[in-house]
């Protein structure tokens, strides 16, 4: 007995169509890159803090890599950075992976000294041994850095004003040569002191 389903004007243009969509699947559209672009972090009690959707689109600079690690419909949900091998400290000259910000929040914080904190869980295989951090804006930007134990942690900043403040800058620091170093961050937080 034969069905309508495998006759061949159904079947074959089915059987196309779901293998197209198959491909298209595989290949994650939803989790390309995107191109840097300012992302509007909460807004809680006076500080920014970002996490999940806040790590949509930042800006990388050439001495790391990043990848945003997104769910299967492509939201952001922490942020990978690594040094690249036989890199040295940050200078001033150096931007890192920056987290843009929009000029309303960028405002909040503008010619003002902060707290940043920032919560991260180390590499399974090559974790980062130290976390810098960076208020970028139009003049040189000043590195706080710190150690970063092996085990998931929050690491506190305190960093001087910047004057025209467009993004915060994060390096992940190592002594390493061989690899890359990485750590994940899950969440960062920014208070502006008065």
């Amino acid at each position: 007995m034969r069905t309508w389903f495998f006759h061949p004007l159904v079947f074959y243009p089915l059987a196309i169509l779901l293998a197209a969509l198959a491909i298209v699947i595989s290949v994650k559209p939803q989790s390309w890159p995107r191109e840097p672009a300012p992302v509007a972090a909460k807004v809680e009690n006076g500080a920014l803090v970002f996490e999940g959707e806040g790590f949509n689109s930042p800006a990388v600079g050439a001495e790391q890599d990043m990848t945003v690690v997104r769910d299967f419909w492509g939201r952001a949900q922490t942020l990978r950075i690594a040094q690249l091998p036989g890199q040295p400290p940050p200078t001033p000259a150096e931007q890192g992976v920056r987290l843009l910000l929009t000029d309303e929040q960028a405002a909040m914080i503008d010619d003002r000294p902060v707290t940043v904190e920032v919560s991260y869980e180390p590499s399974q295989i090559n974790a980062a041994s130290g976390l810098a951090v960076s208020l970028q804006g139009i003049g040189p930007a000043d590195w706080a850095s710190q150690p970063a134990p092996a085990e998931p942690a929050t690491l506190r900043f305190e960093l001087p004003a910047q004057f025209a403040v467009n993004a915060i800058g994060l390096r992940a620091l190592s002594g390493g040569t061989d690899q890359a170093y990485a750590l994940e961050i899950t969440r960062v937080r920014v208070t502006p002191h008065p």
